[in-house]
């Protein structure tokens, strides 16, 4: 019998990440977050790896090949946890005594003296090993831009990585940047006519390069059609979420949520500043009138500006920028079938436009485009592209781990009436009433996005509900709109199809909603341009959850759910069932779904 081939992917940086691949499949992948309880945890993910072995029960020495994303790294963000221990105020002051001195005074500056009193020394493999990294380090530009870091950044994560697996050095490799971002776009996508598509990375930057093109084939040939690193989409609008007040690599959605109140005579100068900094050419960007920075300069532009403008105008920027390249993609390249991952490909308006242009036919954006994924991409490309073995699709989001009912039932009988039967009945009836509940059922989505087993779940015409979720648990910008679960039969009824139904399995794309999708999805669609971030349920793909809105559906003629993460606000989602049952307890959630078990509030 032939040897398993197992694969671990690292994705060491925002929101680290780590998979498992077994002969081509991916058995299952997390982020460190759901661990550390740290969202966008930017440490090494030790907890999410040691989960992955224990769980699928793989020995260190059986892995063939660790694969890390990213040729290009430095330890600097991670060493003062810029993801997740920066403020607003840290991300200012970056601004001014690093970025502002080395672009305008042509200064060299140390990040981490400027930073000293945020390293976390004692993250793992601990505080000496960080300590000599520090002083290797204190003295230069350490900055991920200094090319010279290239070969310290992959010595450093060997060393960890051999370190906690107890491997030698030379099973570790590192796969490109854009390249993983293709690879999962490619790989993970279940349609058999995959090879007649182009797959389309944009993004802030990874390895220098922002934006690609390229063209996967059925033998696992890779063609870079088209790279470039110049591409001003991501991080204009990173730093005009900065420049709002909101917090960078985290908070862009919130000005996307925010332009649609925008009014085009309103924004329509600001615009015009926009369109003079870069423009398409061809296939690729071209700059014009580039600001010498994207922080201090465009902060200029802003003044006397409204918020509301801003957002109008920076998403209407990326909408022109990103349809006219793809638009010129399409005829140039003779192809109407397109991916597009990447951190771009996150902005769900943004996606909902692309899929209107007439020279498109689908445009698929896999669960989280972001670079979280990127541990899955990483051991793709190794699989396929490098080793040119088969790599099989996702089946579908739920590669996390289980939460297992473990609690004493008899203490949680005092508050709560515990129902083992007829679970999906009972619920849909509650959810008919008005009553919001949690659902916390096999094993978790991978991503951002809850999928329905992770969730939190209301009556979406009962616009009641998002004042209720919002109360105690999720302290949403009053302007931010909720998402819905949707049955596959009655998607075209609530939503006007611009692509194939598969596209929106993974809430990456937006729709505009019908007449009735508006009625019925009251409290799911936007107040304002009446779109609607759908996760559209194939047949068969998660039964239960299914089955739970089928039944709400017969009781209210209203085949969908409101669907929210379940989580408290600034915390990733929920991991075991110690938090599960303190949301459950100190919020108005009604009642609860554990797998097998409904507790309803007494």
């Amino acid at each position: 019998m032939d040897k398993n081939k197992i694969y671990l992917g690292i994705n060491w940086q925002c929101n680290s990440s780590a998979a498992l691949m077994i002969n081509g499949k991916i058995m299952g992948c997390i982020s460190e977050e759901r661990f550390s309880r740290v969202k966008n945890d930017e440490r090494y993910p030790k907890k999410a790896i040691d989960w992955l072995l224990k769980e699928f029960k793989v020995k260190t020495n059986e892995i063939d090949k660790v694969c890390y994303i990213s040729k290009v790294w430095s330890p600097t963000f991670i060493m003062f946890r810029h993801y997740t221990n920066f403020n607003i105020t840290d991300y200012v002051s970056e601004q001014k005594k690093y970025w502002y001195k080395k672009i305008y005074e042509k200064k060299n500056i140390s990040l981490l003296n400027i930073f000293k009193n945020k390293i976390d020394f004692n993250q793992y493999p601990g505080r000496r090993y960080w300590i000599k990294i520090y002083n290797s380090l204190k003295n230069i530009d350490s900055h991920i831009s200094n090319k010279n870091l290239i070969s310290y950044g992959k010595q450093i994560r060997c060393e960890v990585a051999s370190k906690h697996l107890k491997i030698n050095k030379n099973k570790i490799c590192f796969v490109d940047h854009s390249s993983g971002h293709a690879a999962w776009a490619f790989y993970s996508n279940k349609d058999k006519n995959k090879h007649k598509y182009l797959v389309l990375t944009l993004d802030a930057m990874g390895d220098f390069i922002n934006y690609s093109i390229n063209k996967l084939s059925k033998k696992n040939e890779f063609e870079r059609i088209v790279i470039g690193g110049n591409s001003i989409i991501a991080r204009l609008y990173r730093y005009t979420t900065l420049i709002m007040g909101f917090k960078p690599d985290e908070h862009e959605y919130k000005l996307m949520g925010m332009a649609p109140y925008a009014k085009k005579k309103y924004f329509s100068n600001l615009l015009e500043k926009f369109r003079n900094f870069q423009i398409i050419k061809d296939l690729k960007f071209k700059n014009k009138k580039m600001p010498k920075d994207l922080y201090f300069d465009v902060k200029n532009f802003f003044e006397a500006e409204r918020f509301d403008n801003i957002c109008g105008a920076l998403q209407k920027y990326t909408e022109e920028l990103t349809s006219e390249w793809v638009t010129n993609i399409s005829k140039r390249l003779k192809f109407n079938n397109i991916m597009l991952v990447g951190g771009v490909a996150m902005n769900v308006k943004n996606n909902l436009q692309l899929s209107k242009l007439k020279k498109i036919k689908n445009i698929f954006v896999p669960l989280s485009p972001d670079d979280s994924s990127l541990s899955m991409g990483a051991i793709y490309y190794y699989n396929s592209i490098i080793n040119k073995n088969i790599s099989y699709p996702i089946k579908n989001a739920y590669l996390g781990p289980k939460i297992n009912f473990n609690f004493n039932v008899n203490k949680l009988a005092k508050n709560y009436s515990i129902k083992t039967k007829n679970i999906n009945s009972i619920a849909s009836h509650l959810l008919s009433e008005g009553k919001i509940i949690g659902r916390v059922v096999g094993r978790a989505e991978f991503g951002a996005r809850a999928l329905g087993n992770r969730s939190i779940l209301a009556d979406p015409s009962n616009i009641e509900s998002v004042k209720k979720i919002n109360e105690t648990i999720k302290n949403r910008d009053f302007w931010m709109p909720f998402a819905a679960s949707v049955l596959e039969r009655k998607a075209n009824k609530y939503f006007y199809l611009n692509d194939n139904i598969l596209n929106y399995e993974y809430m990456t794309k937006c729709l505009d909603t019908t007449i009735e999708g508006q009625k019925k999805l009251k409290s799911a669609v936007h107040p304002y341009d009446k779109t609607c971030r759908p996760q559209i349920i194939k047949k068969n793909s998660n039964k239960d959850y299914e089955d739970l809105i089928f039944k709400f559906g017969k009781i209210t003629n209203i085949y969908a759910l409101l669907n929210t993460s379940f989580n408290l606000h600034g915390y990733p989602i929920v991991n075991d069932i110690k938090e599960t049952l303190y949301i459950f307890k100190n919020s108005n959630l009604e009642a609860l779904i554990i797998n097998n078990e409904i507790l309803i509030k007494k």
